[in-house]
């Protein structure tokens, strides 16, 4: 198959509509410990990856479990030594809605004296490291029955087909480097050897549709390390580590959904008296939609450029972007006017109970 045929054929099978956002006060996190069952992952010279990520990522359940029972919803893509196909994982994360995805493996290279724990987001970084790292991640797949066909061709082994990756950019970016530099520096600050935030083309973060990380906590291959992350203080340390760094992320999440809750529910100005009876008392606003994302975008980003008054609306898995939230569809045509060079694409919309309208609807409602 040539190289452009591959790229249409890789595009074509990852190209999904992903399910709708969890509900708003739940925050779902998805831990995932690599390998499993038949994949044993690295070996040390007396551990296993695979049995060591079970251990922390259970730890790091148990945290979450005992100290958020009510605002944090737990799932595991395993919790047992079992064999899970990559494309399974990703499946999990996406059927459960959730807010973020962790996968834990740990690190093996020739090299006995390299040692450190890194943190990666998806991305064609060009550190030749980085990919022979997601080479050996992403081999996983050829264990599985019929990964040929489930994968679209994709060959884990060959440059080409991370092509793919470099045509496809992960629309949850900037929260995947985020939660991977919050995770990082609580590892950091346990005295591991920093290896830093990386990207790297892994399968199971590309095809999550939520921000991802995939945490190596550090070398099976360095004798230290190995007898570090198998003991009870180690595996501790490591688990804290990602625990608090999910609280931080939770947090920051937390913000910035109030912010736009507040934007939503903030009052409006007196009604113009050019506002009729049935307009007043519909709940119908006309907004003038200016941007449309897969993830929030803050308050007061420069993407707004400039405009204060930004409302926002939830539609399936997209977050749209209005200026001014107005009672008759002229005021909203004045403002979109007003926008025509720092917008020229905006458009007017009608929104009812926090949910778009067809505007003839909206305009039969108001009596506009």
């Amino acid at each position: 198959m040539n190289l452009l045929r591959r790229i249409l054929v890789l595009l074509t099978a990852l190209m999904l509509c992903w399910p709708l956002p969890a509900d708003d006060n739940v925050f779902t996190v998805v831990l995932d410990p690599g390998h499993g069952g038949k994949d044993p992952g690295a070996l040390g010279k007396t551990s296993r990856e695979k049995n060591i990520v079970l251990a922390v990522a259970k730890k790091v359940g148990k945290r979450l479990q005992d100290n958020h029972p009510k605002d944090i919803k737990l799932v595991y893509t395993r919790d047992k030594d079992v064999f899970i196909e990559l494309e399974q994982r990703a499946k999990i994360a996406n059927n459960a809605h959730a807010d973020i995805f962790i996968s834990i493996h740990a690190d093996c290279v020739e090299n006995k004296k390299v040692y450190g724990a890194g943190t990666f987001t998806m991305g064609m970084n060009k550190e030749k490291s980085n990919l022979e790292v997601a080479k050996r991640e992403n081999s996983v797949m050829l264990l599985e029955d019929n990964y040929e066909q489930k994968y679209a061709g994709f060959d884990p082994s060959s440059v080409e087909s991370y092509i793919i990756f470099e045509l496809m950019q992960n629309v949850n970016m900037e929260n995947s480097i985020k939660l991977a530099k919050y995770i990082q520096n609580n590892l950091v600050a346990k005295k591991r050897l920093d290896r830093g935030v990386r990207q790297a083309p892994y399968w199971v973060l590309h095809r999550t549709s939520m921000p991802a990380v995939l945490v190596e906590l550090g070398f099976i291959s360095n004798l230290e390390e190995e007898r570090y992350m198998n003991s009870e203080k180690g595996q501790n340390e490591l688990a804290e580590s990602i625990y608090q760094a999910i609280c931080s992320y939770k947090k920051d999440h937390d913000k910035l959904r109030a912010a736009v809750k507040n934007i939503n529910t903030q009052p409006q100005e007196p009604e113009p008296t050019t506002a009729t009876p049935a307009a007043e008392t519909t709940g119908i606003r006309f907004s003038v939609q200016i941007l449309t994302a897969k993830s929030e975008i803050k308050a007061g980003d420069r993407q707004f450029k400039g405009q204060g008054d930004i409302v926002c609306y939830r539609e399936k898995n997209l977050y749209k972007y209005c200026c001014g939230s107005y009672v008759t569809e002229k005021e909203a045509i004045d403002r979109k006017n007003s926008l025509k060079k720092l917008f020229p694409d905006a458009f007017i919309v009608a929104v009812k109970d926090g949910q778009r309208i067809p505007l003839a609807e909206a305009r039969q409602q108001t009596g506009h």
